[in-house]
């Protein structure tokens, strides 16, 4: 990337300034060559804005260099057009609608199916940690024992161990190590049902 490039990226207000460009460019592209309607979501329910920031993550991680004999925005432009035309080429861009709740046994077979849920990406790591979460939190053993869901949301939120867990609950630490034992089988359970 050229130092110009670079420096103009670091600065909140143009950085700005270029996702805006880039989210219209992006929203223009979907509209004209894909018949994207405002308000839709993109196939594997990703969001227009979230290849723009995927864009920025992906130059700001090194996996996507710029070079200096293009000005960079022609560059981005060209990585939001290679990310737009990459979630069409995927199976599950033909799919209209899957009728299927969240809580079905299936669900997560038909994620895998499709190749979303995963860690591949910042959007798709969010969505399957939100997952995780609300499966963890909905187990019959962790719903019938409040304290356990206590010790499930305080390493959720980054305990790192029983002595944090037991900081950050109140529940005393050897309580802790016997939470920890029910919680290696119930997060054995609720992986399964991810998958």
């Amino acid at each position: 990337m050229t130092d110009e490039g670079l420096e103009y990226l670091k600065n909140d207000e143009s950085r700005m300034e270029v996702a805006l460009r880039l989210f219209d460019y992006a929203r223009a592209l979907l509209e004209v060559k894909y018949g994207w309607e405002r308000g839709q979501f993109l196939p594997g329910g990703i969001e227009p804005e979230n290849i723009v920031f995927e864009v920025f993550k992906r130059v700001a991680a090194g996996k996507r260099k710029l070079n200096n004999r293009f000005s960079y925005e022609v560059q981005l432009k060209g990585m939001v057009r290679s990310i737009i035309s990459k979630i069409y080429k995927k199976t599950d861009a033909k799919l209209e609608t899957i009728n299927l709740e969240e809580e079905d046994p299936g669900y997560a077979k038909v994620e895998e199916a499709l190749g979303v849920g995963g860690t591949d990406s910042a959007f798709e790591s969010e969505e399957y940690s939100r997952r995780f979460m609300a499966l963890a939190e909905d187990h019959p053993k962790v719903k019938k024992d409040p304290d356990l869901g206590l010790i499930v949301l305080a390493y959720a939120v980054g305990a790192e161990g029983a002595a944090e867990a037991s900081k950050e609950t109140g529940i005393p630490v050897a309580r802790v190590y016997e939470y920890n034992r029910s919680l290696k089988t119930i997060l054995r359970e609720v992986l399964a049902q991810m998958k």
